[in-house]
């Protein structure tokens, strides 16, 4: 399953984002069979199919993918875990490419006050989210 998201991303990053979510989707539906729906890889790749969404302007749809995998994340891992704070600023940024500026900076301030608590003022993760 790494192995065909690893090839999924390589074929994304060669732009070709079409092909890598089709791909990513194969290994998340595998996944999701094989290690269920709320196991961390699962959640990774999750993550990964609504990342290839953004990159071909779908950002709805992408936002939706990113909240369900949020929601998911918030009651496995927490609300303070790495992973969850990443998903967070993913959904951020695609209700930022929406227009919808005052929502996703609720959200990043939300991810950084977190952070903050956390991992410090000058965390590359904080200061990412700055």
């Amino acid at each position: 399953m790494r192995t065909m998201s690893n090839v999924a991303k390589a074929v994304g990053a060669q732009g070709r984002h079409k092909e890598a979510e089709e791909l990513l989707r194969q290994c998340l539906e595998v996944q999701k069979t094989l290690l269920g729906d709320t196991h961390p890889s699962t959640l990774l790749t999750m993550n990964d199919v609504a990342n290839a969404v953004v990159q071909q302007g779908r950002y709805k749809e992408a936002e939706e993918l990113f909240c369900q995998c949020l929601e998911v994340q918030k009651s496995v891992l927490g609300d303070t875990h790495p992973s969850t704070l990443l998903t967070m600023s993913n959904v951020a940024n695609a209700v930022r490419k929406q227009g919808r500026h005052k929502e996703a900076e609720e959200l990043l301030r939300q991810c950084l006050e977190v952070q903050k608590t956390l991992l410090g003022d000058t965390h590359p993760s904080t200061l990412l989210t700055m």
